[in-house]
């Protein structure tokens, strides 16, 4: 639950969160940075390429667990990693990390930020080893919402090799670990509903999954609704499918819509989407 512009929910996302877990810093930009410690802050979503359902792109989430006391050291990487997310210089930052980590490979949350960094450079085999890194290391100091990103990172990361039963099997993972949100159930009913393995299809679970996800985003977002359209199709209800897509439409970013009228017409054919091996 991945292209991207990328990461919303699995292949658009696509879907992940990128998580890079930060903290204030004490440089100058303290002051810009620090409203956004201590909750959490949704990323952008985009749909992402014909092909793929919704994504999410890779966003600092300023989460980190209770209690952990960083050193100064690790306030000057934080924020560092921090200023090239924020302008979105995923090169920058996949080098620091990767150079930060030489020195201390014990530090989970830099091999997050790196996860991050390479999900936006589209490195699935690098985000797929940072993550495993980051869930080996952090000896139980990840929170249920770090985990979550974590998992979310490496199951868009899946997709995009096409090994798109582990990536379901981790979004339904990370959708235990957050009740409230909405891109996780989105990730795991786009692939019910488009794989092109028939082994993986399940309409009725796509829909399920895909009717939490617009009642968690108050059908305010366009890649769910977009999700929902697809979940419809896939169990032959096309009248439903066309519903939603059309209300895609109408809320998606201009950039999108094209991919979303793409589906209409199947839809409208009587045509179900299915993903295309990448």
């Amino acid at each position: 639950m991945l292209a991207l512009r990328v990461t919303k929910i699995i292949s658009a996302t696509g879907f992940v969160l990128a998580l890079l877990m930060t903290i204030g810093t004490a440089s100058t930009h303290a002051s810009h940075r620090s409203r956004h410690l201590q909750r959490h802050r949704i990323a952008r979503h985009h749909a992402a390429k014909h092909n793929q359902g919704p994504s999410q792109e890779q966003t600092i989430e300023e989460i980190f667990p209770p209690g952990h006391k960083f050193t100064p050291e690790e306030k000057a990487e934080a924020s560092t990693v921090g200023v090239f997310v924020d302008n979105g210089m995923w090169k920058d930052a996949f080098k620091y990390t990767n150079h930060a980590l030489k020195a201390h490979p014990e530090r989970w949350w830099l091999q997050a930020a790196r996860a991050a960094a390479a999900s936006n450079l589209n490195r699935p085999k690098d985000t797929i080893e940072a993550v495993d890194e980051a869930l080996r290391t952090n000896n139980g100091d990840a929170n249920k919402l770090n985990l979550y990103q974590l998992y979310t990172l490496k199951a868009n990361a899946l997709s995009r090799l096409n090994r798109k039963s582990e990536a379901l099997s981790l979004l339904l993972s990370a959708s235990k670990l957050s009740q409230r949100d909405p891109f996780s159930r989105a990730g795991a009913a786009w692939l019910y509903a488009t794989a092109a393995d028939p082994q993986i299809r399940n309409g009725a679970e796509a829909v399920r999954l895909a009717t939490e996800a617009t009642k968690l985003s108050r059908e305010k977002d366009a890649t769910i609704l977009d999700v929902l359209a697809a979940a419809y199709a896939e169990q032959g209800d096309f009248k439903s499918a066309e519903k939603w897509e059309a209300k895609a439409i109408l809320r998606g970013d201009p950039q999108d819509i094209p991919y979303y009228q793409q589906r209409m017409q199947a839809f409208q054919s009587g045509r179900p989407w299915r993903e295309t091996a990448r």
